[in-house]
């Protein structure tokens, strides 16, 4: 099965030669695209904020003092807390991105992650923390229903890979200034030093709030309402550079056309989304990619690093929140470096090089733990080297690609449902994942390391023989990657079609 996945892709290539297509700093408003782009493309960096400080704020004096040292399932419950808040957007508004367009709930939820961290920044009890990273998880959730399907579908197919990759980088940021702004502050005397890293948490959503309000709606989106002429205009602006006669611009505007027309005659419902084979397989591997990217142990590293680390001899407060730094900021310079190199290499070859390293860096880890119970000091450096190893292979497989793949295998009318429903396994996983660890690592200690170990051997066997190769072609042309090689070259004739017709309404509006 493999093989035949990972070749069916190379027949299904766009007419439009992106080679010849200049940079985007050559090209005009190229540069305003993507600064436009930032207000989603900074969308999770709130969100690594917040899983940051539940990792850092644990080595804090002042925020143990003040919310009564936390251990076993209330550390759990205050791990878990913003996947249990980003869980209900998913549930009562998993319609709002297809109905109020891209940017509305990316605005939405930056208000709400703002009053969030307003509620943690006056708690008076570690429940009332625990409810503002509740409210914050809202806000998070919100946002990622909107961005992501927005940075996808407006990004200039030059650089959609790369700029889709690049947006979960964003979350890794926000690792690596919540991780060194609690550096920094842990020494104030004062409860100034848990508040002013949970304040910074606002600065991305005002930034965001801000600037969404200038960025253009998704062109497709556009077009499933019937706006048409506004589509065209910022398909011209920002892909055409300013020329109503580009060749890319009108390939575009058909292909879109005649994908939505098609996807409109199906009646995309939740319904519809389990009423055929390339539907079901699709959504398999979207829940399997989510579903993976939470269960390989980055929540286990991300927030309960200070018990890991205790637990291999390095127990000052100094040494643990400097570590923590570093290992944020190796995993970011990790995160973009695959983001530039996600072109250079198949999708799979990132899944599949990852998965492995993280077994093997688990197997190790597993070791090395056991024999640091058992008197050597030595073990305990060794999983120290662990974990940054663990980080540049899990970054390597995961980090990036959990944004840019499920995005990539949906079509237009699933994509915004679709990226719901892998926020919801993402969130559902974080929650069991955030509960779990802690009581784990209190009750077992090193044994828990097994139980990855073993998962991470399945995913490695799953990813193997069941993920399709999606590296190439345009978003449109990769629906018909699932649905078989008659569908795709009807699609070309039907494209082919309707750009005649938009060049015919085009001249004569001219």
């Amino acid at each position: 099965m493999a093989p035949k996945a990972a070749h069916a892709i190379d027949d299904i290539r766009s007419p439009i030669d992106l080679s010849a297509v200049p940079p985007f700093w050559k090209r005009k408003n190229g540069i305003l695209l993507y600064l436009l782009l930032t207000s989603s493309l900074f969308a999770s960096m709130a969100l690594g904020l917040d899983m940051s400080m539940t990792n850092a704020l644990q080595t804090v004096g002042s925020w143990q003092e003040r919310f009564g040292h936390p251990t076993g399932s209330n550390l759990g419950f205050f791990g878990a807390s913003n996947a249990i808040g980003g869980v209900i957007p998913f549930i009562f508004l998993s319609w709002i991105g297809d109905v109020a367009g891209r940017r509305v709930p990316t605005a939405l939820g930056c208000i709400i992650i703002i009053s969030g961290v307003i509620v943690q920044l006056f708690a008076t009890s570690l429940n009332m923390f625990i409810g503002g990273k509740i409210v914050l998880g809202i806000g998070s959730s919100l946002i990622q229903m909107g961005a992501p399907v927005l940075v996808t579908e407006l990004a200039h197919p030059k650089e959609r890979v790369q700029a889709t990759t690049f947006y979960n980088t964003s979350i890794v940021l926000g690792y690596v200034i919540g991780a060194w702004a609690t550096y920094g502050c842990f020494r104030i005397p004062s409860e100034w030093s848990w508040k002013l890293p949970t304040l910074i948490q606002i600065v991305p959503s005002v930034y965001q709030l801000i600037l969404i309000f200038f960025c253009p709606e998704s062109p497709r989106w556009l077009i499933a309402k019937g706006k048409l002429e506004k589509a065209r205009a910022i398909l011209i602006k920002y892909h055409g550079e300013c020329d109503p006669d580009s060749e890319l611009v009108k390939f575009e505007l058909a292909e879109i056309q005649q994908a939505l027309a098609e996807e409109a005659e199906q009646n995309m419902t939740w319904k519809a989304f389990f009423s055929s084979k390339p539907n079901i397989k699709r959504l398999s591997l979207c829940f399997a990619t989510a579903l993976f990217s939470q269960t390989s142990g980055v929540n286990l590293v991300s927030s309960y690093l200070t018990r890991i680390l205790q637990d291999t001899g390095i127990k000052a407060e100094k040494d643990i929140t400097l570590v923590n730094g570093m290992i944020t900021l190796w995993q970011y310079i990790v995160a973009i470096t695959m983001a530039f190199l996600v072109d250079r290499f198949k999708r799979r070859t990132f899944f599949l090089v990852g998965s492995a390293g993280v077994l093997v860096v688990f197997i190790v880890w597993t070791i090395a733990a056991q024999q640091y119970l058992a008197g050597s000091l030595a073990a305990g450096r060794l999983v120290l080297a662990c974990i940054f190893l663990f980080q540049a292979f899990y970054t390597f497989a995961w980090s990036n690609l959990v944004v840019t793949y499920p995005l990539e295998i949906v079509t237009y009318q699933m994509r915004a449902k679709t990226w719901a429903f892998v926020l919801l396994t993402i969130q559902v996983s974080s929650i069991f994942n955030g509960y779990v660890n802690p009581i784990g690592l209190e009750n077992i200690s090193w044994r828990y390391y097994i139980y990855y170990c073993v998962w991470v051997a399945i995913i490695f066997v799953i990813v193997y023989f069941f993920f399709v190769e999606t590296s190439g072609p345009t978003l449109e042309e990769l629906a018909y990657l699932f649905e078989g090689k008659d569908a795709k070259q009807d699609l070309a004739e039907e494209i082919k079609i309707k750009k005649e017709e938009l060049e015919f309404v085009h001249e004569k509006e001219v």
